[in-house]
C-alpha cells in the first residue's frame, strides 16, 4: 500500500507528465521541409487536382489537341500570363520533356524544391525550362509542380522525338 507521503512526492511528477502530454499534438504542416523523403513532400504538398483556382489549357502534340491544367500558384498563374506559346521540346533522361521558355517564372510563394508525379506538368527555375514529367524524376531544388496532364497522353508524349513542337493556348 502507498503511503500519503509517498502520493505527496508522485503528484507533482504525474502532474507534469499530464502537462506535457496535453501539450503534444499530432497536425501536421503544409509546408515543406528541407531534407524530407519524396513521399513526405508528396503528404505537405497540395496536389494539382486540390489546390483552387485550376485552369484549363490545351496542348497541340503532333497535330493532337490534349486538355490539361495549371494549377492555382504564382508560378502556374505567371505562365498562364504568357500564353499562347509555342516551344520546342527535347528529351532529358528518358523521363521528362523540356522546352526553354522566352522569360523566366517567378518563383516567389512557392517551395525551393518539388518531387514531380508522373502526369505532371512543371517548371525548372535553374534552366527556365517548361517540363512535361511522363517518368519519376525524384525530388530537385528548383521544380514546381505547376500542372497536371491527362495521363492517358502520356504514350504520345514520351513517343515525341526531339525537336517536337508544342502549341500551349487557355483551354
Amino acid at each position: 500500500m502507498t503511503s500519503p507521503s509517498h502520493l505527496r512526492r508522485l503528484l507533482p511528477v504525474l502532474a507534469t507528465a499530464a502537462g506535457l502530454l496535453a501539450c503534444t499534438t499530432t497536425e501536421t504542416t503544409a509546408e515543406p521541409v528541407t531534407g524530407t523523403s519524396a513521399e513526405d513532400s508528396r503528404r505537405t504538398v497540395a496536389s494539382p487536382t486540390e489546390e483552387s483556382g485550376v485552369t484549363p489549357i490545351r496542348l497541340t502534340v503532333a497535330g493532337q489537341q490534349l486538355r490539361a491544367q495549371l494549377i492555382g500558384n504564382p508560378t502556374a498563374e505567371d505562365l498562364a500570363r504568357q500564353l499562347p506559346l509555342t516551344l520546342t521540346f527535347r528529351d532529358l533522361n528518358g523521363v521528362e520533356k523540356i522546352a526553354a521558355l522566352p522569360r523566366a517564372l517567378t518563383m516567389e510563394g512557392v517551395p525551393e524544391g518539388d518531387d514531380p508525379a508522373v502526369a505532371d506538368i512543371g517548371y525548372y527555375a535553374p534552366s527556365n525550362d517548361l517540363v512535361l514529367y511522363y517518368g519519376d524524376v525524384g525530388y530537385w531544388n528548383g521544380i514546381v509542380r505547376i500542372g497536371r496532364l491527362d495521363p492517358a497522353n502520356l504514350e504520345l508524349i514520351a513517343g515525341q522525338a526531339d525537336g517536337f513542337e508544342v502549341t500551349i493556348d487557355h483551354g
